[in-house]
């Protein structure tokens, strides 16, 4: 192969990476578009047609002709080749591209881009063995299309072929391609391309583009097909737009789960700021339900002491325990400024022994008054005057364990026991009508 040299006259499409370097005649690639477009929203497949060359350890892919998928089968809803279809691509290789082999084979997919369905895959797999054909995908709906190769290196089934990164395009008489074009009747496509120039002098004239009405089993009225552009820089620019729509759709997709992603920070943060909150304003109302609960119990037992027909106001100026809270003053709702006496200690008052009788003639018999608590006495001395408590006690409506333990033994010391001999968790849920032990002294 010392005589060959590259094609001087080629177009870059897409980014070329290491490995196989593709080349593809305009032609080719001119026919290939027109007969994908042709086919409307069917499928349709080729066999490509070419050379393979090893150049300074290089490994090159020249992709000559194409050759009509005449006489396809439906597989499972994948469109597949026949055997007849494999003896019609052999006559005309024979006929029209002698020298050349199969190198590779087109799949058109309208509307589904260059993404490889897995099934094609395999089927490229099994069908294509030679490490150097190939697999040329087409949307010619969306003017898309892209190269996939074996991958001798891959792991899993999915990797088993890979895209490849970019390919050339060439531009030189293909006599074989047009002989072909000019013999076959599948499709009328025998106008040949208009070769570019590097440098043109005058800007190349208005052309005007064909179309043609195909109807379709889903739609009602007919649609035109996309124009038959022989033009290869009008295919090349169209690809080139395709490409940047896709790249641009990309960069959108990726802003937009961004912001996606900092519209959830944001509620993140926010909704664990507001659960803080909520934390701190629920103790505040715990605490709050607390000191409620205990003002409304030690008002409720100082309304029924002070009823008592025992009360007088003297003796409640000689005890100023019977004030569970200091700061009361005229404004009652001010329960806030209420200061807890802790504990809260009532005791059990005895009436006061009457005055003797000033009469000069001695004082008839009378039994012996109750003696008056000695003031000055120890707290465990005046426990002693406190009357024993009932074994049971029927809680009553209103009825808090501090209450009952101030009613019968002076202060609220005995609501653990209370707890403990009857079993109960919590001292706040306690339910009226329900019978509960005492502790005896």
């Amino acid at each position: 192969m010392t005589n060959f040299t590259l094609p001087a006259n080629i177009k870059q499409i897409g980014s070329i990476g290491p490995g196989l370097r593709i080349y593809m005649e305009d032609y080719v690639y001119t026919f290939l578009q027109q007969y994908a477009t042709s086919g409307g929203y069917d499928e349709r497949l080729a066999y490509l047609v070419g050379r393979h060359m090893l150049i300074d350890g290089q490994s090159f892919l020249f992709v000559s002709g194409a050759i009509y998928g005449m006489h396809t089968e439906k597989h499972e809803g994948f469109t597949r080749f026949s055997q007849k279809s494999a003896e019609y691509a052999d006559t005309m290789l024979e006929e029209h591209f002698p020298g050349m082999e199969i190198v590779g084979w087109m799949q058109s997919q309208p509307t589904y881009g260059t993404y490889l369905n897995q099934q094609y895959g395999a089927y490229h797999v099994r069908q294509f063995t030679k490490p150097y054909q190939v697999l040329f995908v087409m949307d010619p709906l969306e003017r898309a299309n892209a190269f996939y190769t074996t991958n001798p290196s891959a792991i899993t089934p999915s990797d088993r072929v890979t895209e490849v990164g970019g390919y050339f395009i060439y531009y030189e008489k293909n006599v074989n391609m047009h002989e072909y074009m000019l013999s076959s009747n599948a499709v009328d496509y025998a106008k040949p391309p208009t070769f570019v120039e590097f440098t043109p002098v005058d800007p190349p004239p208005t052309e005007e583009f064909e179309y043609e009405e195909v109807h379709h089993k889903d739609f009602e009225e007919p649609y035109t097909t996309a124009p038959r552009i022989t033009n290869p820089e009008d295919v090349i620019r169209r690809h080139q737009e395709s490409s940047a729509r896709r790249r641009g759709a990309k960069v959108e997709q990726k802003r937009a789960s961004g912001m996606l992603a900092g519209l959830c920070a944001v509620l993140f943060v926010v909704s664990f700021v507001m659960g803080v909150g909520l934390i701190r304003n629920q103790d505040r109302i715990d605490r709050m339900e607390a000191e409620i609960r205990a003002l409304t119990t030690a008002h409720r037992n100082l309304f029924a002491q002070m009823s008592s027909p025992e009360f007088t106001p003297a003796f409640a100026e000689t005890n100023p325990t019977l004030m569970p809270y200091s700061g009361i003053g005229e404004n009652m709702d001010a329960a806030e400024t209420f200061t807890p006496v802790d504990p809260p200690y009532v005791p059990t008052y005895v009436p006061a022994p009457a005055p003797p009788p000033q009469v000069e003639h001695p004082p008839p018999v009378e039994p012996p008054p109750i003696p008056e608590p000695p003031q000055g006495l120890a707290y465990s001395e005046q426990e002693a005057l406190i009357p024993a408590a009932p074994q049971t006690y029927t809680i009553q409506p209103g009825d808090s364990l501090i209450a009952i333990s101030v009613r019968f033994f002076g202060d609220a010391g005995m609501v653990e026991e209370i707890l403990l001999l009857n079993g109960i968790e919590d001292p706040n849920m306690i339910v009226a009508g329900t019978t509960i032990n005492l502790p005896q002294r």
